[in-house]
């Protein structure tokens, strides 16, 4: 029963599809091949068949499905649910089909949760996710269009911990954002002290691809180790933070 990590699905099925059964010119809306990622979610699938088990949960920071509509987005959602385990996903920068969390839950198939601004129970452990935003230092940060985006963020954090903490102050804390928590153009990070303040342990993030994802920070800072998992940089390959 171990927990695995994998975020950036960018997943764009126009119908149904069974696992095995995708034409990519006649059901892909949006392929990536312009990316590299040619044929990628053959890739997520025959890595996740060969390393999960049905008795195992995926976290899944955002990313996750190209659609601008929630019921575009389920098509996403049902060939994940096809797929080994359960899911716990959380919204990233290009979840555009996200209204309410209300309405995501509802479209949701079995043993698939979504979290933002709240946590859940995994195996013993809190799992408290949201999507973080661009920090402060950062060459694409607009004060005056980022900063209230930001704030509003890392208090979304502090909400699905401060409950947390309340609920079962003794489990190990795991965090989940989309954005990095920190950089190596950071002039503060509330996040992480948000993470610190409650002795988070781990926090897993995505959305940096390609050159990005070579300069993230990972590894142990501050006590809370942090692990970049966007598909592309972990060979999308669900990767194992916890047994």
């Amino acid at each position: 029963m171990a927990i695995y990590a994998l975020s950036d699905l960018h997943l764009s099925f126009k119908r149904a599809v069974t696992l095995y059964d995708i034409d990519p010119v006649q059901d892909i809306e949006k392929p990536m091949d312009l990316f590299g990622w040619d044929r990628h979610y053959e890739k997520i699938r025959d890595h996740w068949l060969r390393v999960v088990s049905q008795d195992d949960t995926v976290l899944i920071p955002g990313d996750i499905s190209w659609a601008m509509k929630l019921e575009v987005a389920r098509f996403d959602f049902g060939w994940i649910s096809q797929l080994p385990g359960k899911k716990v996903l959380s919204p990233g920068n290009h979840c555009y089909y996200v209204s309410s969390k209300k309405k995501v839950r509802a479209a949701l198939p079995e043993r698939m949760e979504w979290i933002d601004a709240d946590y859940t129970l995994v195996e013993g452990k809190v799992v408290a996710g949201t999507r973080g935003w661009t920090l402060p230092g950062d060459r694409f940060f607009k004060e005056d269009e980022d900063r209230k985006i930001y704030e509003r963020q890392v208090g979304r954090l502090r909400i699905a911990l401060e409950a947390a903490q309340k609920d079962h102050p003794d489990k190990e804390k795991i965090v989940m954002l989309h954005f990095p928590p920190i950089t190596k153009t950071s002039t503060e990070s509330g996040f992480m002290d948000v993470m610190k303040e409650f002795g988070v342990r781990m926090c897993i993030y995505g959305h940096l691809h390609g050159k990005a994802g070579e300069d993230a920070i990972q590894g142990e800072v501050d006590g809370i180790t942090l692990r970049l998992v966007a598909c592309d940089a972990v060979d999308f390959c669900p990767v194992k933070i916890r047994d």
